[in-house]
């Protein structure tokens, strides 16, 4: 069985979507912008089943930061 998944950006009101990324523990945490401020908000989106970090709770914010135009690991 195939299943699709859309890492198209979605943007809903004064967050927008900017990237994905699978955590080393199996999480999965997701790195939000805001407008107009231009800030980025890093979230837990979905806890690994064998992940052992407590403070990885669903919905949690694990980072607030300015963006930064300059880095290339997106």
């Amino acid at each position: 069985m195939q299943h699709a998944y859309d890492t198209r950006p979605r943007q809903t009101g004064t967050y927008a979507l900017d990237t994905l990324h699978a955590l080393p523990c199996g999480c999965v945490a997701a790195v939000y912008r805001t407008q107009p401020l231009d800030t980025e908000i890093v979230s837990l989106e979905a806890r690994g089943p064998h992940c052992l970090h407590t403070h990885h709770e669903t919905g949690r914010v694990l980072g607030l930061s300015t963006a930064d135009d300059t880095r290339l690991s997106r």
